[in-house]
């Protein structure tokens, strides 16, 4: 337990307080009154059980901090706190509910609740004119308690009234009814990070009408155009989201988690400021085709079109029914590039493309040609677990790193001129590892050590002779993660 020493008057003007990481503390009355003064209070990480009602006497608090406290509730008197502006309550493991006083922090600027499961909310959100930031906070419900008072999350329409929000972050998206105020989100000139989330159900299935309903909500919940982070996650629709195209004109960084209903990818090829796009969880997907791109075969026209013009990193996970990946239609292609000059290309594919990631895709049977023909800028390749692929060859402008990793089908490496370095993991079959001109460092996993005694001899003398030295075979035991 960590008690203040006794104050003179120039103590009596702290402003701001912080505790000791990792230790014992006791909030009281006689503390509080000694801090009249304070501005910012942050409690953050200790062992603080308890605030009292006297805390309603900080008048000039400006931040208050409970960030991994084990607090379970927070008095009422905190609704006198009026220049309060950023109220930190992520994962308190045993805060359930807000006190109706919240609603009364009429400068409060964020509510940090990030791994906090409350499952209680007064009404009157809407008063928090200056809210700007619900970081992993809005459970939409609205079914009430015995007082009428508290809710079992807010109403999408409270929403509406937030106009200043920069980041929001919405769950148990499933509970809520499509509602009136189609442009709830759409007229937010300032957010940047939207969250749209759903709880997964475990033990049963979402009926016909939820999946209906959860369609509408999601089609109601357009982004304004300012949104540059967005996440979409256990969506159960079977259709995505109607406005989750071109017409998100500034968004940068774009996740799609565990949407396990949707048949088919949504057409973003064509999102002009994308740069990180991550699909996890696409377990209804079977194929990925033109419609992933955006530009359909049939309105072509003998001007070029790019697709994915700024994307940077790609990240496909978890995609177990996976079996084919083409950006174009083959036989479509043919058709149309015999009415087009050949001077006159149509279609340009992710030429700013750096690093693409494959993980968990057990039944791709092949790698999209074009990433060896168009990504000019792809410096690393990682496949990992994709058991059904045999070959992967002609990747001429992959231009620095290749990891392969519980590839167990995966016969052949041939034709990557420019890669540098090569890491393989568990890949039982690999016989054939050539033409690999540039290769400079090959690191190989324990088990690997039998299965590249058919290739590594035929590697090291073709960097001899091409740059007069050995090459770099070293031992490891894991391959490098993908980026969040």
């Amino acid at each position: 337990m960590i008690m203040l020493p006794s104050m003179d008057k120039q103590q009596l003007k702290i402003r701001t307080f912080k505790k000791l990481s990792g230790v014992s503390f006791v909030v009281d009355h006689s503390l509080l009154k000694k801090l009249q003064n304070l501005r910012v209070f942050d409690l953050g990480g200790s062992h603080v059980r308890s605030i009292p009602s006297s805390i309603g006497s900080l008048i000039h608090l400006r931040l208050l901090d409970l960030d991994g406290t084990d607090i379970s509730c927070l008095p009422e008197s905190i609704g006198a706190l009026k220049n309060l502006q950023i109220l930190n309550l992520q994962r308190c493991a045993y805060l359930h509910s807000l006190p109706l006083a919240v609603t009364q922090l009429c400068n409060l600027r964020r509510l940090g609740l990030r791994d906090t499961p409350i499952n209680l909310v007064p009404k009157g959100i809407y008063k928090l004119k200056f809210l700007n930031d619900l970081e992993g906070f809005f459970p939409v419900g609205g079914g009430s308690d015995n007082n009428g008072k508290t809710q079992n999350g807010w109403k999408l329409e409270e929403l509406g009234y937030l106009s200043q929000l920069r980041r929001l972050y919405v769950t148990k998206l499933e509970r809520a009814a499509p509602c009136s105020m189609d442009a709830m989100l759409k007229q937010k000139r300032y957010l940047k990070v939207l969250s749209l989330r759903c709880t997964e159900l475990r033990d049963s299935k979402y009926s016909e009408e939820d999946v209906r309903n959860i369609e509408k909500t999601f089609d109601q919940l357009f982004p304004p155009d300012n949104v540059e982070d967005l996440f979409i996650g256990g969506f159960f629709g079977r259709r995505y989201p109607t406005w989750l195209d071109a017409t998100l004109s500034s968004v940068k960084h774009l996740k799609l988690v565990d949407c396990k209903s949707c048949l088919h990818l949504p057409p973003i090829g064509k999102l002009p400021m994308l740069k990180y796009l991550r699909i996890e969880g696409a377990t209804a997907v079977t194929k990925i085709g033109p419609e992933f791109v955006g530009c359909w075969r049939g309105n072509l026209r003998p001007t070029k079109a790019v697709a994915f013009p700024k994307l940077e990193w790609l990240i496909i996970e978890d995609m177990p029914n996976l079996e084919e990946w083409s950006f174009v239609d083959v036989e479509e292609e043919a058709a149309e590039m015999q009415k087009l000059e050949a001077s006159s290309p149509f279609l340009q594919l992710l030429p700013r493309l750096k690093e693409l990631y494959l993980i968990s895709c057990p039944k791709l049977r092949a790698l999209p040609q074009q990433f060896g023909q168009e990504t000019t800028s792809l410096r690393k390749l990682q496949l990992s677990r994709t058991g059904s692929l045999k070959v992967v060859e002609n990747l001429q402008l992959l231009s620095e790193t290749l990891v392969i990793e519980s590839c167990g089908s995966l016969e052949k490496v041939s034709n990557i001129p420019q890669v540098r370095e090569l890491l393989a993991k568990d890949c039982p079959n690999l016989r054939c590892v050539e033409g690999l001109g540039s290769l400079q460092q090959l690191c190989l996993t324990e088990d690997m050590k039998k299965t590249s005694s058919w290739w590594v001899p035929g590697l090291q003398q073709q960097c001899r002779q091409l740059h007069g030295e050995d090459l770099d075979v070293y031992t490891a035991l894991e391959t490098k993660r993908t980026p969040n």
